[in-house]
């Protein structure tokens, strides 16, 4: 996402993602320093990408499976927006909470979907090669990727641990309702320092046609959201 998405050259192109860009531009707003300098795409992919790569025949989707040449400057830009950033209002998709897709809404006290399995993304490669055999799909070799194996934009190893903590703040609701184990870096300090953990409390409700039911609420303590309650079976 960025600005350039707005021009009527990228709204021929690709119509669905301006449209979708349009109408979320204000939240990208008040980010400004994220695109500062940068004219169009090829601006952003110079910052991370070889010259002599990206000046090649369709050399940008050869910068997705090289290391990123970021000097500091996206990283920079990207520390900033994670502390900058609040948590409530998403400016796309991928900066959504997963708990919020796994459960019915407010309306409903959060009682959970119905689900048929569950995989692990960081075996994302098994879990598909699950999916196909129970499904009697065969897939190639070569398509058996996703765009989370590539290499970064940004440099990684510049992010500083006090980014990565504020992360495990923003997303501490996920880790604490999905029950996934915090990142080193995020377990350090206490309660008063940093610390980033989560408490169980049971409690009996009553639900919309007066029925008496046990929820589990999970607070998450350092997040920047409210708490989730889950239906205990």
């Amino acid at each position: 996402m960025g600005p350039w998405w707005a021009t009527d050259n990228f709204a021929k192109e690709k119509p669905g993602l301006h449209k979708a860009y349009m109408s979320n531009r204000h939240k990208v707003e008040p980010y400004p320093y994220l695109y500062e300098g940068m004219k169009d795409i090829y601006d952003f992919r110079k910052m991370y990408c070889p010259r002599e790569i990206l000046d090649q025949v369709d050399g940008y989707l050869k910068c997705v499976n090289i290391d990123t040449i970021d000097d500091g400057n996206l990283t920079r830009r990207f520390e900033q927006f994670v502390h900058d950033y609040e948590g409530t209002h998403p400016i796309e998709n991928h900066l959504r909470l997963q708990i919020a897709f796994l459960v019915y809404n407010s309306r409903s006290n959060g009682a959970p979907l119905p689900l048929s399995a569950i995989y692990n993304a960081s075996d994302a490669h098994g879990g598909w090669a699950t999916i196909a055999q129970e499904k009697g799909v065969i897939i190639a070799t070569e398509e058996m990727t996703h765009g989370r194996k590539n290499p970064r934009r940004f440099n990684l190893s510049l992010v500083t641990d006090a980014t990565k903590q504020r992360i495990c703040k923003l997303m501490a609701l996920d880790y604490c309702c999905l029950n996934m184990e915090l990142p080193e870096v995020c377990k350090l300090g206490d309660e008063d320092n940093n610390a980033i953990f989560c408490t169980l409390e049971e409690k009996d409700v009553m639900d919309q046609i007066g029925r008496l039911s046990s929820k589990l609420v999970i607070q998450s303590y350092r997040s920047y959201t409210s708490s989730c309650t889950c239906t205990v079976k």
